[in-house]
């Protein structure tokens, strides 16, 4: 089918993408740290993508700042569908009055951008990349609650349900058994197309400065990199497009594994 090849091609490509972040100093043949008293330099023959303020070949840190931002990634969407996935089995099994305080809940987070909710938690807690996992956790894991307590409860009625309920299963072994095998097939795109989402936001974390402050021999993320490309954009813009332009094509990767799951 069409869709799976172009979900083939979409997953072959952020393969690349990891595989060049592992292996970036290899590739470029040289230290993302390294610092070379050429300074700013424009793509050449002996850096191809040019190097920064640094000196620093940008070849090698647009690759390895994958490492930060897919880890990123992954771990704040993994952590949202996770904690979003237990708060609707809950909302979804309780009772009329309960599941109304706890959908109030939802709606008050769903009220409030989960990118301006981030940032304000990322302000509270502190510079770090810890911190911005935790933000993004907290800033996306209600649309997500409420996407699973409604399939819940369109689920629970179904006759399986009631006849596992029939035969003595328990609450515990409904959710485990039945329910939970049965909401798989949609939170996969909502994975897919939240990784995209939750890259996107780091970078745009790290950007504004919430990612820490970056020693020298620390591993930057593509959002880092950007935003010490914007002070020399006009005079070096060579600094900001590949991160920018590789940030793009992953987003859009993901994005697009997850629109065609949803179509399956």
């Amino acid at each position: 089918m069409k869709s799976n090849r172009e979900i083939y091609f979409y997953s072959i490509l952020i393969c690349i993408i990891i595989f060049s972040s592992i292996f970036a100093e290899e590739i470029s043949g040289y230290p993302f740290f390294k610092i070379d008293f050429i300074g700013v330099t424009p793509p050449g023959a002996d850096h191809i993508l040019g190097t920064d303020f640094l000196g620093r070949d940008l070849l090698s840190r647009t690759l390895i700042g994958g490492r930060i931002s897919i880890l990123i990634g992954v771990f704040a969407r993994s952590g949202s569908v996770l904690f979003g996935l237990i708060i609707g089995v809950i909302v979804g099994l309780s009772s009329r009055s309960l599941r109304h305080v706890l959908n109030g809940i939802i709606e008050i987070f769903l009220s409030i951008p989960s990118l301006l909710l981030a940032m304000g938690i990322a302000v509270v807690l502190g510079e770090g990349y810890r911190t911005i996992i935790m933000a993004i956790v907290i800033g996306t894991w209600a649309p997500v609650a409420r996407f699973v307590s409604m399939k819940v409860i369109e689920i629970k009625n179904q006759d399986f349900i009631l006849s596992a309920k029939g035969i003595g299963a328990g609450n515990f072994r409904v959710i485990l058994f039945y329910i939970l095998p049965a909401l798989f097939p949609v939170l996969l795109p909502i994975l897919s197309t939240g990784i995209a989402t939750s890259i996107m936001m780091e970078s745009t974390l790290s950007f504004l400065g919430l990612g820490g402050s970056s020693s020298i021999d620390s591993i930057p993320s593509w959002g880092l990199i950007i935003q010490e490309g914007t002070k020399f954009m006009f005079d070096a813009p060579w600094i900001i497009l590949p991160p920018s332009i590789i940030l793009t094509i992953l987003i859009l990767c993901f994005n697009q594994i997850g629109d065609k799951l949803k179509i399956r």
